[in-house]
């Protein structure tokens, strides 16, 4: 009996064992895929960043072809004034000429300011990428070690599949039956210890006759409240 209780034990470990090396798995991935958002919202946010900058460069190019016309216009206005007839022709393309000045000069204002703001952005810019080099260094580092830490589990998970095996090929199948049925009724804890008369699964105490018994026990016993395979653990150096 005592060999069957301590492969059942060991069994019990395995399995506990198994599944929360699953758990973790089942959380890795999951730590990917948000490793993998944050990282794909900083790229974002450096495209959005240059997109802005190129609509910048965009509208400068625009206002400068536009005064480019401008001067254009206000050339051939000029040239115009020379060959004027009468001087309310002569007066209506000086008003002409103010006009396209003013414009002109309103737009060359509009230029400079862009290009003092396109020059302030192209500098951030700058930290901007560098610090995104740094955080994809950071990024690549993290996803490393999530991935090797998946490839750690499955090699982990083999192991104890492994052990599993070895040990419920020394059970019997009637104690297999009576561990997984016992099992599937408490979420995968078929097997506990029992310390001061009180069941580790279910945490409720024991009689103290039985308590007793468990300690000399030459068969398997179970808790009388959860039906849990039970035996006797020393605990008293880890209270």
């Amino acid at each position: 009996m005592k060999e069957d209780l301590q492969l059942l034990i060991e069994l019990q470990k395995s399995d506990s064992d198994t599944m929360r090396i699953k758990m973790k798995k089942k959380e890795v991935p999951e730590r990917i895929a948000r490793l993998d958002e944050s990282y794909q919202a900083l790229q974002q946010k450096l495209d959005d960043f240059r997109a802005h900058l190129e609509d910048l460069r965009a509208q400068h190019r625009e206002k400068e072809d536009r005064l480019k016309k401008g001067q254009d216009g206000l050339k051939k206005a000029k040239e115009r004034l020379e060959s004027v007839k009468n001087n309310k022709e002569y007066q209506a393309i000086l008003k002409e000429i103010e006009n396209l000045d003013r414009k002109n000069g309103d737009m060359e204002s509009e230029i400079i300011t862009l290009f003092d703001e396109i020059d302030k952005e192209n500098g951030e810019l700058k930290l901007r990428e560098k610090e995104f080099a740094e955080q994809t260094n950071l990024y690549q580092d993290d996803r490393n070690v999530l991935e090797e830490e998946l490839k750690s589990l499955d090699v982990s998970i083999v192991e104890c599949q492994e052990r599993n095996g070895r040990i419920r090929s020394s059970l019997t199948d009637a104690l297999l039956r009576k561990y997984e049925a016992i099992r599937n009724l408490h979420k995968g804890v078929a097997v506990v210890s029992v310390w001061k008369e009180v069941c580790n699964g279910c945490h409720m105490n024991i009689p103290p006759q039985m308590y007793n018994e468990l300690q000399t026990a030459t068969v398997l016993m179970s808790c009388p409240h959860c039906n849990r395979i039970i035996y006797w653990e020393n605990q008293e150096d880890n209270p």
